[in-house]
């Protein structure tokens, strides 16, 4: 045999030997994420949920409350931000074993056609992708919780479907909440934004003498990203949308009039309104259906809260965040393994279930 031919031997068994490697410590790190630190009337939790939640409320808590949590006073607060993690994890559990006991199901159709009408909310997928990452989500995770809300509102609607709603009820909820059907004025209103006064004058020259539609105008000339494509069309719209220098002059606009170029600090607007719905109250009788919803759901989310703190209490919670099973005790040891090359300032610490 030549000495290349051994050469090709040990290179495969390097290779293959290189691979189970790699095998056996995605096995370890799979088995590590997914063992039960939690269980909920015997129904197992893994590591890797108890973690994501656990990010999810501490990330809340940054966002909504300003905490600190690399302070004094942050540190007192992760004991908190744990006793959320766990009973919201608990809670979901026996909301979703309620909902196999009782043959609720969601289909993916549901899941996508809900996805895609939050998504329709905005301007651009990016936009979208982007809100979601604020919340420590992406599509797929994001599709997850659109699951959890499907089956819990469908839960909600099962266990308070006993809950009716009388029309005094709706009626004194329609009075005390007049406000809610009042509707704005509201213009139809298209715009085009040029950041050269002369140029901007020349457009306005060109739509007047009819040499252009507003519309193809919007698409030729205009430097707003947002509506260009759209023929400058901003839908129906009402007072505040607009700074108060263009609302100024476009809200007195005699309809289908194209303004002169307003002056703002992005450039100079030309606007056109071609519609204009008058303010009105929603009737009652139009308003009723609404109504109704609400104060239904509201009913049968006061009844299934109570049904799910009752089941919180009786409910058989364990937890295990004591790092003592074999897969964190492997998992350890490789990353113990792999710091050996490391310099001491940029070694990390150790992975554990829980903060500190």
């Amino acid at each position: 045999m030549g000495l290349k031919r051994i050469f090709q031997k040990i290179f495969i068994i390097f290779v293959i030997i290189g691979a189970l490697i790699g095998v056996l410590i995605a096995f370890i790190y799979y088995q590590m994420n997914n063992y039960p630190v939690i269980k909920v009337n015997e129904l197992s939790i893994s590591r890797v949920d108890y973690k994501d939640q656990f990010k999810r409320v501490k990330d809340q808590y940054v966002m909504y409350f300003g905490v600190d949590f690399t302070t004094t006073e942050g540190k007192k607060l992760l004991s908190t931000v744990r006793e959320e993690a766990v009973k919201g994890l608990a809670q979901w559990k026996i909301i979703e074993n309620e909902t196999k006991r009782r043959g609720i199901i969601v289909s993916n159709s549901e899941i996508e056609s809900k996805y895609k009408e939050i998504e329709k909310q905005f301007s651009t997928k990016l936009q979208f992708e982007m809100a979601l990452a604020q919340y420590g989500l992406n599509p797929s995770t994001f599709k997850k919780e659109i699951k959890k809300s499907l089956l819990s509102s469908k839960l909600i609607a099962e266990i308070g479907k006993d809950e009716k709603v009388s029309e005094n009820e709706m009626k004194k909820y329609y009075e005390e909440n007049k406000y809610l059907f009042e509707n704005p004025k509201q213009y139809k209103v298209s715009i085009i934004l040029i950041k050269d006064e002369k140029r901007a004058k020349e457009v306005v020259k060109e739509i007047r003498e009819q040499k252009i539609s507003f519309a193809d105008a919007a698409k030729k000339y205009s430097e707003d990203s947002l509506t260009k494509d759209k023929g400058g069309d901003l839908g129906y719209i009402s007072s505040g949308y607009l700074a108060p220098e263009i609302e100024k002059i476009t809200f007195t606009l005699p309809l289908n009039q194209v303004s002169n170029p307003i002056k703002t600090d992005k450039g100079y607007y030309i606007t056109n309104v071609s519609e204009i719905k008058e303010a009105y109250t929603l009737p009652y009788i139009q308003a009723k259906p609404e109504i109704e919803k609400t104060i239904l759901n509201e009913k049968r989310g006061k009844v299934f809260n109570k049904w799910l703190e009752e089941q919180y209490k009786k409910a058989k919670i364990e937890r295990d965040f004591s790092d003592r099973d074999i897969w964190m005790n492997l998992w350890r040891k490789l990353i113990k393994f792999q710091q050996i090359f490391y310099r001491e300032d940029v070694k990390t610490p150790l992975p554990s279930t829980e903060e500190s």
